[in-house]
């Protein structure tokens, strides 16, 4: 079978996409056996809308194809285990936390035999969103089970993109899985596939079904405490003031646990601090951007919802981009600390919101907060402490952006509404952020303006404070993904390997290879993972 790349196409119609193949090809219709759309991608930039596609085929005489650049043999796809280890694992491995690389960590060990157990300090799913809810609609926060702290992650409340840059053969894997739990056929295909918050929730349910018909155990509302640790090996952790045994974990617990970060710090993990990124939420009407971005196929419904990526270096060196664009989306609460004040973004599977919203982020380092541990931890608490006092409550600090560019406290708001829940606050973000921040954003805005007329003068709408796109720690690990503590496997966005749903389900693959290929278990833990 041979892969074709680059057959363009006018329009996304089966009986185009062979005729567009078949004279790519150079052959007749008889010399086709079979074929199947491997990659869809869409390109508007030249006034004229063209379908390219990535496609896999089986044809008569292969080998003189391939002597077009633009065709392959097609590479073996089918995932693949790493063979057992002979190290006996004599108790359950432990996966904390169930976002996407708990997910799907505990989904590889359950699926070759290692019956794992999960801890997560959040509620099951439904539990989960009724608490989020509340906190939505009244500004109670759960402190243990919220935006952050949950079943399915962050990423639950989120666009639910799949897109990513690496080129790890396991994304394949983590597709494929998600389709086989229930996400649609399409994010197979299209180069910049995603799922939606509302579906999901579903998927999650599925894949948490199919671990415990396998044989995994899971504890939700139940938060890791404490570890044990013997001649630098880990032997059992704490969770609900109970110990549990435990010779291998995955800690994959989110970039938000500061708490469990600091225990184990003090238990002797080693760890470092990480750059990362805070900023605001850009929120504009979605007409607006697909006018922007489409011009005369802004109501194109092969196109629509536009989306957007930008980037900008500053005059200070500190690099400025959008991130995480929520087309026909929502700016969310997501704070897990009382008193803090953390935003983002999300889109439901629809993508049919009024609002478009995108963070807008600026890059920062050991020169903004200090060389010393957790630094970069502390100046990002402070900063969402400080938003919460201007804010003198959960609501998001608004601004438009060109009273933002002007340094003045908006007064009223234009074109664009604010799609928070819990309401918004007037205040001039110049005071929220530190002066090397505000000119890094004062010139990417007006970069941008320049770039998409109306970025800003729009009636554009800045809320703050986004602060958690990423982790400001990264725990060491070597080459077998071990910390300098034998039998702890960071793991994900929380550990700092992973940005995005993504690249930490590739991450917690990688970690359940790593233990299965080093254990084997000599029996399947206790009989039904009851241990709590």
């Amino acid at each position: 079978m041979i892969r074709v790349f680059q057959v363009k196409c006018s329009e996304d119609d089966l009986d185009e996409i062979k005729k567009q193949l078949l004279k790519k090809l150079n052959i007749s219709q008889k010399d086709l056996f079979s074929w199947r759309i491997h990659r869809k991608s869409v390109d508007a930039r030249k006034q004229k809308v063209l379908f390219s596609y990535v496609i896999d085929c089986e044809i008569k005489n292969e080998k003189k194809a391939l002597k077009n650049k633009d065709i392959q043999i097609k590479p073996d796809e089918t995932y693949h285990c790493p063979a057992k280890g002979n190290h006996p694992l004599k108790h359950r491995p432990v996966v904390v936390g169930f976002g996407p690389a708990g997910m799907f960590a505990a989904l590889i060990l359950a699926q070759e035999g290692y019956c794992p157990i999960v801890i997560e300090r959040g509620s099951e799913i439904h539990m989960r969103i009724d608490k989020v809810n509340q906190f939505w609609k009244t500004g109670q926060l759960d402190e243990e089970c919220n935006v952050q702290y949950g079943e399915g992650g962050a990423g639950t409340f989120s666009d639910g993109k799949l897109t990513t840059r690496s080129k790890d053969s396991r994304a394949r894997k983590v597709l494929e899985e998600l389709h086989r739990f229930g996400a649609k056929e399409e994010i197979l295909i299209d180069a910049h596939p995603h799922i939606g918050t509302d579906a999901f929730v579903d998927i999650i349910v599925n894949i948490r079904n199919e671990i415990k018909r396998l044989g995994g155990f899971f504890y939700f509302d139940s938060k890791l405490e404490d570890i044990k640790v013997e001649n630098n090996q880990l032997q059992a952790i704490q969770v609900n003031e109970k110990w549990i045994p435990c010779q291998a974990m995955i800690l994959s617990t989110g970039h938000s646990a500061s708490d469990t970060i600091y225990m184990l710090h003090q238990n002797g993990i080693q760890m470092e601090n990480k750059p990362y990124a805070i900023g605001v939420r850009i929120e504009h009407t979605q007409e607006y951007i697909n006018q922007a971005m489409l011009k005369e196929y802004a109501k194109d419904p092969r196109l629509i919802p536009a989306r957007y990526q930008l980037t900008y270096t500053a005059s200070n060196q500190k690099g400025v981009y959008t991130f995480c664009m929520c087309p026909g989306g929502y700016v969310i609460p997501c704070s897990c600390q009382k008193e803090q004040l953390v935003i983002n973004g999300m889109s439901y599977a629809s993508r049919n919101g009024k609002n478009a919203n995108s963070a807008l982020l600026v890059q920062i380092n050991e020169s903004d907060y200090g060389s010393s541990l957790f630094a970069g931890l502390q100046y990002q608490e402070k900063l969402e402490k400080k938003a919460y006092q201007m804010a003198n409550s959960y609501k998001t600090l608004v601004q438009l952006a060109s009273d933002y560019l002007n340094n003045q406290v908006s007064n009223h708001l234009e074109q664009v509404q604010p799609t928070y829940e819990l309401g918004y606050v007037f205040a001039n973000l110049n005071e929220l952020f530190s002066e090397p921040v505000n000119l890094a954003l004062h010139e990417a805005l007006q970069a941008y303006e320049q770039k998409v007329p109306g970025f800003v003068s729009s009636g554009a709408i800045l809320s703050a404070v986004e602060s958690r796109s990423s982790s400001s720690v990264r725990i060491l690990r070597d080459a077998s993904l071990q910390a300098n503590i034998r039998g702890i496997y960071p793991c994900g966005e929380g550990s700092g390997y992973a940005g995005g749903i993504m690249t930490s389900a590739i991450d917690g693959i990688k970690c359940a290879e790593s233990i299965v290929s080093y254990y084997n278990m000599e029996k399947r833990g206790e009989e039904n993972g009851s241990v709590l």
